[in-house]
C-alpha cells in the first residue's frame, strides 16, 4: 500500500490517494483546480480502479471537487461521509463555495459514518473516529496496525489545529476531540492542510493538545 499526496493548491485541501486492495481517495479539494487534480490523480493511479471517495467533513475545500473526481472513476466509486456532511451536500449549503464562485457538488453520499465503524482503506483496516469541533461532521481515520491517522481539519502538523469560528464550530468539542487523538499511538499524520508528518506524529498531536488549551 502506498499513500500518494496531492498537496492543496489555492484553497484546496490536501488530497490523498491510497492504493491497494481497496483503492481510495480521501477528500477532493474545491474542484476549482479540476484539471490539475485530474492530472495528478492519473499520474498515480488509474482512476477507474478507485472504489471509494471518503470525506473528512463537509467544507467546500474538501468536497467541491467530488463530482469531477467521481466522474474520473466513471461514476463507480462509493461516496462515504458523516451524516452532517451528507445533509450539507444534499442541501447544497456553502457560503464559502459562493464566495469563491463555486458550488457544492451534485453527488449522493452512499454510506454514512458517524464514528465507531471500521473501513478498509488500501490494504488496511481503519477505525472511523468522530471528531467534532472544526465542524459538526468531522471524521478522522486511524489505522492501529500501521499507526496512521488521516486527520482532516481536526489537527495539523507542528501543533496546529482546525479553526472553530465557522458555523457549527466548537472550541470545547475540538479540545475533546484532540484530547482523544492524543491518546492514540500515531507515527504518520496526514492532515487536511499543511505538511504531512512521517514519524513521531504523536508529538505533533500532543503539541496541538497543549496549544488548544491556551485559547480557553
Amino acid at each position: 500500500m502506498t499513500i500518494h499526496v496531492i498537496p492543496g493548491k489555492g484553497y484546496d485541501s490536501n488530497i490523498y490517494i491510497i492504493d491497494g486492495k481497496q483503492p481510495s481517495i480521501i477528500d477532493t479539494g474545491t474542484g476549482l483546480n479540476a484539471k490539475h487534480i485530474e492530472k495528478e490523480i492519473r499520474k498515480r493511479i488509474n482512476p477507474t480502479s478507485i472504489t471509494q471517495i471518503i470525506f473528512t467533513h463537509e467544507h467546500f475545500d474538501h468536497t467541491g471537487g467530488a463530482q469531477h473526481v467521481l466522474g474520473l472513476t466513471e461514476n463507480t466509486a462509493h461516496l462515504i461521509a458523516h451524516s452532517y456532511t451528507k445533509e450539507k451536500i444534499d442541501n447544497k449549503e456553502s457560503m464559502f463555495a459562493a464566495m469563491l464562485g463555486g458550488s457544492m457538488p451534485d453527488v449522493t453520499i452512499d454510506t454514512i459514518f458517524n464514528g465507531g465503524e471500521q473501513i478498509i482503506i488500501g490494504d488496511h483496516q481503519y477505525e472511523v473516529i468522530f471528531t467534532p469541533g472544526h465542524s459538526p461532521g468531522c471524521l478522522c481515520f486511524y489505522c492501529k496496525e500501521e499507526k496512521i491517522l488521516f486527520s482532516g481539519d481536526t489537527v495539523f502538523s507542528h501543533g496546529s489545529f482546525g479553526r472553530t469560528d465557522f458555523p457549527g464550530g466548537s472550541l470545547r468539542k475540538l479540545q475533546e476531540s484532540i484530547h482523544y487523538l492524543s491518546t492514540l499511538d500515531i507515527t504518520d499524520l496526514y492532515p487536511g492542510h499543511e505538511s504531512c508528518v512521517i514519524g513521531n506524529a504523536s508529538k505533533h498531536i500532543a503539541l496541538s493538545y497543549q496549544n488548544i488549551f491556551t485559547l480557553g
